[in-house]
């Protein structure tokens, strides 16, 4: 190998030497921090490790062409030599990282065990790697005149083997460059095979032209290094702009995506706070603005109020029409409200047919916002009531309303709601289509209902009905005193109230749909009772009498459920009658006819309680298959001395022309007993009678009736 002369002069070719030992050190160090930057990329740190054997060949190969003896020159021989074998495994990760052939740990291992080996002996032998023999040689002389010092040698077998394997390393380099070039990605390609094009030409020009032929040139391995540079800056410059591209490409795409996200949102909170059909506030809408101007109704004075509307008969034209019907009607109604709200008003729809209106802080008084919000719903009302068109349809509906003005007491915005809802409840229970306030009696009201309704909850779902109710009956008699048989009449003992009227609890009982279970109940003990008097021997009458309530009748079973229950209780059906009211008659009367029906073809016994008292109509009375009319206490109560023309004959003469038997109850004084009899009335039931009586007292009654019958 050559490399060496006399004195050395500086010159050219050791500038740029120097120039190349500081671009690759420079570079070395630029990708090194690259690399730590780009999350420890292999591609960065190899190439920077490679660049700083580059910077050590080259100072090595200055240093050599700078000697001043053998030793100097031996010395940077060999650090030339160790910074070319240490070049191996940086080199063919670079080659791999770049082509993007991945790691491979095997090869790797391999290449390294190589190096070490070749590093060894490298440090060991007396005149490095390559040459067994090692001298001094005529300097080289550049044609500008700058001297080179140069040594000669023999070669060893271990330099032939180090140039095998640059051989190997550099074929497997543009292989690679050819699988890439393969793939499509056309421009890395080139500028990795130009590298490794001109890197092999340094190659074959120091092995063939310098050590070979033996010209008299300088080594030029370093200087080769040099397109390696351009090919990172170009492909580093690339990748930039790459990054850059997708940076602003991602820009764009987060660009896009918030305003998405911000459209999004704004959608979610209009659908959190509005209702999708009516476009109004919702519930939680409306819930938080009435806590604000609570807030602000308690810290800066003033009053508001808080209209909780609910629309009229729109359950029937819902379930008649159908839903696409009735969200159209919700909608209309929802404009004609808001055409009817104040300016400082806020409307909001709760759910289903209910929608709330509060009225902001104008007025510093209870009783002028009170006056206010009774105007408006007056308003409303009227408004909502007036008819509406659907298609060909002409549809009715109106509004109860329940106002209840804050702050006046009320714990939070929870129990400002239940007030309305109570005035609400209050409003429909007197006629519907009417304004209520809240008032404090209410509250008591509302607690007792609630308290009612737990206990009658409690009773039927915790197995307490044998201790807390209890079935007393009132005799039917003729009116030669012959027993007929006797109502079965519910009575509840709550565990703190005492006794509860049935008026209380049966209205409850039907409103919260407890009144199926409670009725079959009421079924199961007649039952049991009728049983109980036939193995006593007691004779009772006829027939027992049950009352039905028209939420019973309305369901699509009762009369199946109700023919097995009797049949499973061991009581023949005729034995029962059922006693049902006009309204049970009313609501629905082809669907009321046809479970009627199927009551008496089962046998049972059917009467009409209440007879007159509501609408009355003598065209349905021929179309029911009814046993007995029984005669309202309101019509037995005007049978005086004084009183003429009673309608409780007329209403005996029509049952009978239509074969039906006519019994009076609330009869209480010795006169309207004789007046119904001279009538005709075929039965008798009152407190002249007997009052209603337990089961025990029951049997007493019939006792003493059968006595006094003998007597």
């Amino acid at each position: 190998m050559l490399i060496g002369a006399d004195p050395p002069a500086f010159g050219y070719f050791i500038a740029a030497l120097i120039a190349t030992t500081g671009i690759a050190f420079a570079s070395g160090v630029q990708f090194v921090v690259i690399g730590l930057w780009r999350r420890r990329e292999g591609i960065y740190l190899s190439y920077a490790a490679l660049c700083l054997c580059v910077a050590v060949l080259a100072l090595g190969n200055m240093l050599l062409l700078g000697a001043g003896d053998l030793a100097q020159a031996t010395a940077a021989l060999r650090w030339m030599i160790a910074a070319a074998i240490a070049s191996f495994v940086p080199m063919v990760v670079f080659i791999r990282a770049y082509t993007g052939a991945g790691t491979n740990w095997r090869a790797l291992v391999a290449m390294g065990l190589l190096t070490a080996v070749f590093l060894w002996v490298n440090a060991t032998a007396p005149t490095t790697l390559f040459f067994s023999r090692l001298e001094p040689d005529q300097a080289i002389v550049l044609p500008w005149g700058e001297r080179l010092y140069r040594v000669t040698g023999a070669g060893s077998a271990w330099g032939l083997a180090f140039h095998a394997a640059s051989y190997v390393v550099f074929l497997w380099a543009l292989g690679r460059a050819w699988v890439l070039y393969r793939g499509g990605d056309v421009w890395r390609a080139v500028l990795l095979g130009g590298c490794l094009i001109v890197q092999f030409a340094t190659l074959l020009w120091g092995d063939i032209v310098v050590d070979l032929l033996q010209s008299r040139a300088p080594y030029l391995d370093a200087f080769a290094f040099l397109p390696f540079v351009l090919l990172m800056s170009l492909s580093l410059a690339a990748q930039m702009r790459q990054r850059t591209a997708q940076l602003e490409h991602t820009r764009r795409q987060l660009e896009v995506e918030e305003h998405t996200r911000r459209i999004a949102e704004q959608n979610l909170r209009h659908l959190a706070y509005h209702d999708s059909l009516t476009r109004l506030p919702n519930r939680a809408s409306a819930l938080k603005r009435l806590a604000e101007w609570r807030a602000d109704a308690l810290a800066r004075g003033g009053c508001g109020a808080l209209l909780l509307i609910d629309l009229d008969n729109f359950k029937t034209i819902n379930d008649g029409l159908g839903h696409h019907v009735g969200d159209r009607l919700l909608q209309a109604m929802a404009e004609r409200l808001l055409a009817a709200a104040p300016p400082d008003a806020m409307l909001a729809r709760l759910g289903g047919d209910e929608f709330v209106l509060m009225l902001g802080l104008r007025e510093r008084t209870p009783s002028d916002v009170q006056a206010r919000a009774k105007r408006i719903a007056q308003d409303m009302i009227a408004l909502v009531s007036e008819p509406v068109m659907e298609g060909r349809r002409v549809l009715g509906v109106g509004a109860s309303v329940g106002v209840a003005v804050y702050p006046v007491g009320e714990e939070d915005v929870a129990d400002l709601l239940r007030r309305a809802d109570i005035a609400l409840y209050r409003a429909k229970a007197a006629g519907r289509n009417t304004v209520r306030v809240f008032l404090p009696p209410m509250q008591q009201e509302a607690d007792l209902r609630l308290i009612l309704e737990r206990g009658l909850r409690a009773a039927l779902e915790q197995d307490r009905m044998g201790t807390q109710f209890a079935l007393h009956f009132q005799p039917q008699i003729t009116a030669d005193g012959e027993l007929l048989g006797a109502e079965a009449l519910l009575r509840w003992h709550h565990p703190q109230l005492g006794e509860v009227a049935p008026e209380k609890f049966i209205p409850l009982a039907e409103e919260t749909g407890l009144i199926h279970a409670l009725g079959s109940w009421v079924v199961d003990e007649a039952c049991a009772h009728l049983r109980a008097w036939d193995r006593d021997g007691i004779a009772h009458g006829k027939s027992l009498a049950v009352n039905v309530s028209a939420w019973q009748l309305a369901h699509p079973h009762y009369a199946a459920r109700l023919v097995a229950q009797v049949h499973e209780a061991g009581v023949a059906p005729a034995r029962l009658t059922l006693e049902l009211t006009e309204s049970a008659l009313l609501q629905d009367f082809d669907g009321a006819q046809a479970t009627l029906r199927q009551l008496a073809a089962a046998g049972f016994r059917l009467a009409l309680d209440d007879f007159g008292v509501g609408y009355s109509s003598l065209s349905y009375l021929q179309h029911l298959p009814l046993d007995v009319i029984k005669i309202d206490r309101a019509f037995v109560s005007e049978l005086q001395a004084d009183a003429g023309n009673p309608l409780a004959g007329f209403i005996i003469d029509m049952a009978h022309r239509l074969g039906i038997m006519a019994v009076a109850e609330g009869v209480e004084t010795v006169y309207q007993r004789q007046a119904l009899e001279q009538m005709g009335c075929d039965g008798l039931q009152g407190y002249l009678i007997s009052r209603p009586v337990s089961d025990a007292g029951f049997r007493h009654w019939l006792a003493d009736h059968r006595q006094a019958l003998l007597s």
